[in-house]
C-alpha cells in the first residue's frame, strides 16, 4: 500500500455558535500528555495527545 492510497488529512473547521454548545476541551502539560500508537510509514509510532475536544453530538478530536 503506498502513501497515494490515503488522502491528506484536512483540519476540522473551528466551532461556530450554530454547532450548539462549545466543545469541552481538555489539555495536558508537556511531558504529562497521553499518547496513541499510530500506523505510519510501515511501522507503529508514538503520537502525543496535547488536547482533546469533546463535542456535544459525541464527536471527539485529539
Amino acid at each position: 500500500m503506498s502513501t497515494e492510497d490515503f488522502p491528506e488529512p484536512e483540519p476540522a473547521r473551528p466551532w461556530r455558535p450554530e454547532d450548539g454548545p462549545r466543545p469541552k476541551v481538555t489539555t495536558w502539560p508537556t511531558g504529562k500528555d497521553p499518547a496513541l500508537k499510530v500506523w505510519s510509514h510501515v511501522r507503529w509510532r508514538r503520537a502525543s495527545v496535547m488536547a482533546r475536544q469533546d463535542w456535544a453530538e459525541g464527536r471527539v478530536w485529539t
